[in-house]
């Protein structure tokens, strides 16, 4: 997402975008800026960087006061870091237009380079999965069969939803551990152990190849339903055989139907689903983008 202020700067520099950046040639230099979390960040990339323009470049930041940069491959990446209030644009647009000028004056023949193969030559910028890149001819034929390949082989793949069942079982049984040890010691909180199964759950899936679809979100749930109730009943067994000192089935299974056993293990099973429910629903919104993450390559669009 793009907020007012980047794209009004966007605008006055006539850049275009993609859904999350603003970008565009200035003379010989790549700009593009975003928004992150409490900040903004600056990204210029010149012809060419040297010792001597690095020192150059962060004696202008300097005397501005940022301190938060990093140096990239031929450029600097400026974060603005916003506490209280948004970080001036103005500001912003003063620094970038005097590290424009400085590099176009210095490297006055020079273009920008493909950032791919690092050529100089005939440059477009395009949105790769969402990023802006600056490549060459070259290079965006290259990605072009890259993307379209991967693509096909994501379409194409096997379900696996078997093994990928399995997988999410197998990796979840650590968490038993996790809620035996729980309960012993923080009892009812036994309920938060619930977290790992789902966590264990998917990354044993997507171990064990199984495809990352809408069934396979269904799969990884039923997994992880599972195991919460298996995690939760086998926790309680051996917190019964550690207050009874001794391994007694026949008086395991006596205690487990006592009424009040019976209804505290479901308390508790009903307290890991429902804390379980919310990191369900977040871990599957980013299975779901995966999903449907169709890369792409494309021009950049109007602000």
């Amino acid at each position: 997402m793009l907020w007012p202020g980047v794209k009004k700067l966007g605008k006055e520099l006539n850049f275009k975008r993609t859904d999350f950046e603003v970008a565009g040639i200035l003379k010989n230099c790549f700009v593009k800026l975003y928004d992150g979390r409490n900040m903004k960040v600056l990204e210029l990339y010149a012809p060419q960087m040297d010792g001597d323009d690095k020192n150059d470049v962060i004696k202008k930041l300097e005397s501005r006061k940022i301190k938060k940069y990093d140096w990239l491959s031929n450029g600097v990446k400026i974060t603005f870091v916003e506490i209280l209030k948004p970080y001036s644009m103005k500001k912003i647009r003063d620094i970038l237009d005097e590290l424009v000028k400085y590099f176009s004056e210095k490297y006055p023949e020079q273009k920008s380079l493909c950032q791919h193969c690092g050529e100089e030559g005939e440059t477009q910028i395009y949105g790769i999965n969402n990023v802006s890149m600056l490549i060459c001819d070259n290079c965006y034929r290259q990605y072009t069969r890259d993307i379209e390949k991967e693509n096909t082989e994501q379409t194409n793949a096997p379900n696996n939803f078997l093994f990928g069942f399995i997988g999410a079982i197998l990796f979840a049984i650590p968490g038993i551990v996790v809620t035996t040890l729980f309960l012993i010691y923080l009892e009812r909180l036994a309920g938060i152990s619930a977290l790992i199964y789902v966590f264990l759950g998917i990354l044993g899936y997507k171990k064990f190849k199984g495809k990352i679809s809408p069934a396979g979100a269904g799969i990884i749930m039923l997994a992880g339903i599972l195991m919460i109730g298996i995690g939760i009943i086998v926790a309680y067994c051996v917190l019964i055989f550690r207050e009874l000192g001794q391994i007694d089935f026949d008086l395991l299974l006596y205690v487990l139907r006592e009424p009040e056993v019976q209804k505290e293990i479901g308390i508790n099973i009903a307290l890991s689903y429902l804390v379980s429910a919310v990191y369900f629903f977040l871990q599957f919104r980013q299975l779901f983008r995966e999903w449907k993450n169709i890369k792409s390559i494309q021009k950049l669009r109007e602000i």
